[in-house]
């Protein structure tokens, strides 16, 4: 479904870029190329997706006139934030009579946390628009804030979902003014005004360092001229064109997991599992559940936020990392790793490099204690002792396996610490080892109890060190493992297997009305394979040629198998939809067809499934009350059945969770506070489509 030319993929990790061209017809990898990951470039880490995608179009030679898209999945927002690495942002807060209050309160959002030790540092504007805006009022607000040094702005109304002007005002004079923006009816739907505030926020802190990375990869595009499209993969395994990443960071958020659980559903089939992804700096940890990837509502250091990603356990210990000594012996490895030191594994050495080798503490940043191992040599050179080459000197890393070194260099280099331990070589790297699986494992195991995920539901070694550590986590967890071939590179084809485009123009002239068009590029990109929630549209006019051009992004639903499907015939959808409720097919019975999704149901309520056009199952659980209707009428019922399924608790009303099905969209409004939210949502998704709504309720 996903096209028969070459698509392909680059992940940006903490240690190496990787590449791989992926042959649409057959899913297999057609050439990988790999590159350190160039933080400190000048370009940053856009240079080595430059160096990357040069190194694997020589590897394809010829058959590159075959490439049909490039995607990419990047840590570059996550590290952004827990780095610290972000910009002063100027909230301009938006409110209109008799709500000037409430509106100036949840738009002054202060100091957010990112990380330990880490926060992103706001100023706060604030506009009365009850008689409109005036430019002169919101110019002056922006050279105040960027008279404190504010270098980006977010923008925040109240009710600015359903009436959008006032934010796009304040976002075209910031631009004009200089300074990126983003407005926050842009990121969401949801009428949280404090929530889609920090989440403008958070977005707009890192405009300006994503502003230079997206440059850098169309210039390293059009250097290869490669004339194709660029996607992003998104957090949460949808797609996004490079434009929306200029706009919307934040959704790239997990984009890094996303791709590896891509990969274990499309690449591998499997059904259940937890993905360890190892690189050089850090680990990921993902879940797949009933064949499909487990997703979360992002919340930064507590504080909610609208920004949906792979759930995913971030953990600094990974291949790379180092021990720190302390008193008595090994007190942690990670989080620094070889990578931060600017250092080489000792595993990849000559052996008689490391005769005479002494023990020798530093400090891999400024501000580090100096207490983590390396080896200096006799002719001054420096090595890091990492995880990856404590494995190789116990003889753990399989034949060919990407992080397969020398055992006797490694084993070499773990004497002079086995010294200052007392004790053999082996043991001291057998410390090392565990201490860095002993993180990775705690956060399996986590993982497994907050998803009920049973002992025998194996683990999926991906990332350059899976194959050194995974094994050993495993076994520390008692779980089977699974080492798939080219594990190193593997993410980079669940990116480029992942994501779908389709383009359709038409004459200014042609009379056709822009929300058709919209819809037109919606089923192309459907019928190329991508899931229908995933798809989202951007229409514009393009006055050189006279044309409105609608460009669909979308992404192969995170399940199993979902990249090779073809469409189903009913059976088969009756049959899926069986399987992810755990009942037999007699129990279920089609309550309503949209044009995307078939939703089937036991007895009309209970339990409910929701089927996408290939088989897949986007949503599956038990409802208290499911109904389907059209317009007006399913709007009214909808208020009907919030307001019955409302608990009130005496100091504040429960709402029931309530998810709307609605042409191509599924939306989950269990965030929203008010019953008036609920609905309102639900009108403006109503609105686009002229199909029956389903909507269902729980507790």
């Amino acid at each position: 479904m996903i096209g028969s030319g070459i698509r392909v993929g680059i992940d940006v990790g903490g240690t190496f870029t990787k590449a791989v061209a992926v042959d649409g017809r057959t899913l297999q990898v057609h050439a990988l190329a790999t590159v350190p990951t160039t933080h400190a470039a000048e370009a940053g880490v856009s240079e080595g997706v430059a160096l990357a995608l040069a190194k694997l179009l020589a590897e394809i030679g010829p058959d590159r006139e075959r490439v049909e898209l490039v995607s990419f999945s990047t840590t570059q927002a996550m590290n952004a934030l827990l780095e610290g690495d972000v910009a002063r942002v100027g909230v301009i807060g938006i409110g209109t009579a008799p709500d000037l209050r409430p509106a100036r309160k949840r738009t002054r959002v202060g100091e957010v946390k990112l990380a330990p030790g880490r926060e992103l540092v706001t100023e706060h504007e604030f506009l009365d628009a009850t008689h409109g805006l005036a430019a002169d009022d919101v110019d002056a607000a922006l050279e105040r804030l960027a008279a404190s040094g504010c270098t980006a702005v977010a923008v925040s109304g109240a009710f600015a979902v359903d009436a959008p002007a006032h934010e796009h005002l304040v976002a075209e004079r910031a631009l004009a003014y200089g300074l990126p923006a983003c407005a926050g009816h842009e990121l969401t739907g949801a009428y949280g005004l404090e929530t889609r505030t920090v989440s403008a926020a958070i977005n707009a802190c890192i405009l300006p360092v994503v502003e230079r990375a997206a440059a850098f990869v169309e210039c390293a595009l059009a250097q290869a001229r490669l004339d194709v499209p660029l996607l992003v993969l998104r957090g949460d395994g949808g797609a996004m064109s490079v434009e929306a990443f200029r706009r919307r960071p934040s959704f790239t958020v997990g984009s890094g997991p996303a791709a590896g659980v891509a990969a274990a559903l499309h690449e591998l089939g499997i059904s259940e599992g937890i993905v360890v992804e190892c690189g050089g700096t850090s680990s990921n940890v993902s879940v797949v559940k009933r064949g499909r990837g487990v997703l979360r509502t992002l919340r930064v250091m507590g504080r909610p936020t609208c920004i949906r990603s792979i759930d995913s356990w971030v953990v600094g210990a990974a291949g790379g990392s180092l021990a720190r000594l302390g008193r008595r012996g090994i007190v942690s490895v990670g989080p620094r790793s070889a990578h931060i030191a600017g250092l080489p594994y000792a595993s990849f050495a000559a052996t008689e490099a490391f005769d005479g080798a002494e023990l020798e503490l530093i400090s891999p940043r400024p501000g580090d204690p100096e207490a983590y191992v390396v080896v200096s040599t006799r002719a001054g050179d420096r090595y890091a002792l990492t995880a990856t080459c404590a494995a190789n000197a116990l003889g753990l890393v399989p034949q060919h396996a990407y992080a397969e070194g020398a055992p006797e260099a490694a084993l070499a280099a773990f004497a002079p610490l086995a010294r200052r331990l007392r004790t053999t070589p082996e043991t001291a790297a057998r410390e090392v080892l565990d201490g860095a699986v002993a993180r990775i494992a705690e956060a399996v195991a986590d993982a497994a109890r907050q998803n009920e995920i049973e002992l025998d539901v194996p683990l999926v070694a991906l990332g350059g060190a899976g194959a050194a550590l995974v094994p050993e986590v495993a076994r520390v967890l008692g779980r089977p493992y699974l080492l798939p071939r080219h594990a190193e590179a593997l993410s980079s084809v669940g990116a480029a297997l992942s994501l779908v485009r389709a383009e359709v123009t038409r004459s200014a002239v042609g009379g056709l009305e822009p929300l058709e068009l919209s819809h037109e590029a919606e089923r192309a990109c459907i019928s190329l394979g991508a899931a229908p929630a995933t798809v989202t549209v951007e229409t514009s006019f393009d006055a050189s040629e006279g044309v409105v051009r609608a460009v669909a992004t979308g992404a192969v639903a995170l399940e199993t198998g979902a990249a090779g499907r073809e469409p189903p015939p009913e059976p088969a959808r009756l049959q899926a939809a069986a399987e992810a409720l755990s009942l037999d097919e007699s129990l279920l019975s089609l309550l309503a067809r949209t044009e995307y999704y078939s939703v089937y149901s036991e007895n009309g309520s209970g339990r409910v499934a929701v089927v996408d056009p290939l088989g897949a199952v986007p949503v599956a659980e038990n409802a208290r009350r499911v109904f389907a209707a059209d317009g007006e009428d399913f709007l009214a019922q909808l208020a009907r059945e919030v307001d019955d399924g409302s608990r009130n608790l005496g100091v504040a009303t429960m709402l029931p969770r309530v998810v709307v099905v609605c042409g191509s969209r599924i939306l989950d409004l269990s965030e929203a506070k008010r019953a008036e939210d609920i609905v309102d949502a639900a009108r403006q998704a109503v609105a686009a489509y002229e199909s029956p709504a389903i909507a269902l309720l729980a507790h």
